[in-house]
């Protein structure tokens, strides 16, 4: 179990820094198509895409298709960082003594009966007595 989560922060870890792409492709305005992926991507949607040499000023800019790029990647280069931890006293023991041993200073007592004696039999019959009876 442990190894294999491992394996999994390790290859999201190496996800993170690889950086990926998200391109999206646009026609007339509205989003066509999107893919991500580790880098730039080609994508269509019929139509003609402008080129860079092309001057069309009669026609609307937004008319056009056009592939947008956005690059995702962490700027950060991982460093592996040490946890220093001190275990302070006055909190060690409460928590060994109640969480680990299960001592309970608090706790209330059972009350217990004693079950040896019963009680004594009535002398009368009180149902027949006062003729009450359970239906």
């Amino acid at each position: 179990m442990k190894s294999s989560v491992s394996i999994l922060l390790a290859f999201l870890l190496l996800i993170s820094t690889v950086g990926m792409a998200k391109t999206t492709h646009w026609c007339m305005g509205h989003e066509m198509e999107s893919a991500i992926g580790f880098g730039e991507k080609r994508l269509d949607c019929g139509m003609e895409l402008p080129t860079e040499n092309s001057n069309t000023t009669s026609e609307d800019p937004s008319s056009c298709c056009e592939n947008k790029t956005q690059h995702l990647q962490v700027d950060d280069d991982f460093q592996v960082s040490q946890v220093e931890f001190q275990l302070n006293p006055s909190f060690t023991i409460p928590f060994i003594q109640v969480f680990v041993v299960g001592l309970d200073f608090f706790s209330i007592q059972e009350v217990v009966f004693p079950t040896e004696h019963s009680p004594p039999a009535p002398k009368r019959d009180f149902q027949l007595f006062y003729q009450t009876f359970l239906i």
